[in-house]
């Protein structure tokens, strides 16, 4: 099934739509704000982060396969426990359902140096991942 929203169940996440994108954003993204007081992908490698992922633009029409360019208005949802989202995987990641996720440098989630202190999702889906791939997870 294809779902073309970000957040996918839970209550609605906080919104802010207070800074632009310093780079190139997929809704779907895990972001950081930066001490420029930008958006960026987040940059943090199995670290213990808030779950915070930009949002599609609906209300403008556009749907989570709409990219933020540089200069954008980026719409960021704070995500908490319970939560279903659709966010990133990189490619060469080969996950089951309950595996717990961490982050990545570049924005996605990673299984890649998972320990119980740096888990912050758990998948909801089986991926074999090829490329950058979405994938649904439960905010823990």
């Amino acid at each position: 099934m294809t779902y073309k929203m970000v957040v996918l169940k839970g209550g609605p996440p906080i919104v802010s739509e207070d800074y632009a994108a310093a780079a190139v954003i997929t809704p779907g993204d895990i972001v950081e704000l930066t001490s420029s007081g930008t958006v960026q992908r987040n940059s943090d490698d199995a670290a213990n982060v808030a779950f915070t992922v930009a949002l599609e633009r609906d209300e403008m029409g556009k749907d989570i396969d709409d990219n933020y360019a540089v200069g954008d208005t980026v719409k960021v949802g704070s995500c908490k426990p319970g939560d279903h989202v659709n966010a990133f995987i990189p490619s060469g990641q080969n996950v089951s359902v309950g595996d717990y996720l961490t982050t990545d440098a570049v924005g996605s989630l990673t299984k890649t140096s998972v320990s119980a202190t740096v888990r912050i999702a758990r998948a909801l889906d089986a991926v074999n991942a090829t490329a950058k791939t979405r994938i649904r997870v439960e905010v823990v």
